[in-house]
């Protein structure tokens, strides 16, 4: 699992592990947009969300502690993934399951803590054939946006018009990543978050054994255009790093052959210009290039913790 937080944490800062009570395998852990709230899901078809205890926010030298503020359950199978959603669209949390639905989940702050109350559904998607393994909310310039991977080997992007009516999601995209696919098939998804680029995303395809980078084209169809060798599995997780003032893009991909890759992205326009990551735009605001894309590094140790590129 390959997970970022926007919580910054000293270097001396404690690492605790908490006991998740769940009653099965836990699939996902996910932080919120602060780093404050931690949710989890597990085989026993129920979410739960965690609070960072306050004291342990502010002082850095306690050990993080983390409290749970609900449990419920969500689907009728093992549930995959849980997203949240960014706060400018409210407490909305997104959730994927083997019983090849999507739920989405908003808030009610009115209902008691720990009553199995407080998260309500609000919308339930069912057009997948299949499993549904991974879920991502889009950045949040691109509105409210939600990309999902199944095993049928498919990849769909839905849509919230109305952001204060979150109960009505529209298909505004959908693409085969990986043909063929089976139940036993791996898919991942992870958006490109920088706001100087058109929308695209890294697709880890099953038992292809590789990431591909799919972007909409000239005719509006989201197409494969670059693809992340040298995998030799499955590749079972994807995330696209923040830009953080980087003249380049890189993207981490975990790998059933036991190894965590990096890919250092730049982007080289059809003039060959020397400015790395600006996009020369179409009238139709369709990149016109393609990235370059590098093995930056490659590790099986499983020892460090952080790395700064």
């Amino acid at each position: 699992m390959l997970a970022q937080s926007k919580l910054n944490t000293p270097q001396d800062a404690s690492f605790a592990a908490f006991k998740a009570d769940h009653d099965d395998v836990v699939h996902d852990v996910e932080y919120d947009y602060y780093g404050k709230r931690i949710a989890t899901c597990s085989s026993d078809q129920r979410i739960k969300v965690w609070r960072l205890k306050e004291s342990s926010a502010i002082d850095a030298e306690m050990t993080p502690e983390w409290t749970t503020v609900d449990s419920w359950k969500a689907h009728d199978g093992s549930i995959a993934k849980v997203a949240w959603a960014h706060p400018e669209f409210g407490n909305v949390i997104a959730s994927c399951s083997l019983d090849r639905t999507v739920k989405i989940w908003e808030e009610h702050e009115n209902e008691p803590l720990n009553s199995g109350r407080r998260w309500k559904l609000k919308a339930t998607i069912a057009d997948c054939k299949a499993m549904v393994q991974g879920i991502e909310f889009a950045p949040h310039h691109l509105g409210l946006k939600l990309a999902t991977c199944s095993a049928d080997g498919w990849v769909r992007i839905y849509e919230a018009a109305d952001i204060m009516n979150i109960a009505n999601w529209t298909l505004s995209g959908e693409f085969e990543a990986a043909p063929g696919s089976k139940e036993t098939d791996q898919l991942c998804i992870s958006w490109c978050p920088s706001r100087l680029q058109p929308q695209q995303l890294v697709v880890g395809c099953g038992d292809q054994n590789v990431a591909r980078i799919y972007r909409l084209n000239a005719n509006n169809q989201w197409t494969a255009f670059e693809h992340l060798p040298k995998h030799l599995g499955q590749v079972t997780d994807v995330a696209w790093a923040p830009n953080m003032g980087r003249s380049y893009q890189l993207i981490a991909t975990g790998c059933k052959d036991n190894h965590v890759r990096f890919y250092k992205l730049t982007w080289e326009d059809a003039s060959k210009t020397d400015e790395a990551v600006r996009l020369a735009q179409t009238t139709a605001g369709i990149a016109k290039g393609k990235w370059r894309v590098e093995l930056a590094s490659s590790f099986n140790d499983h020892q460090s913790e952080v790395f700064l590129f």
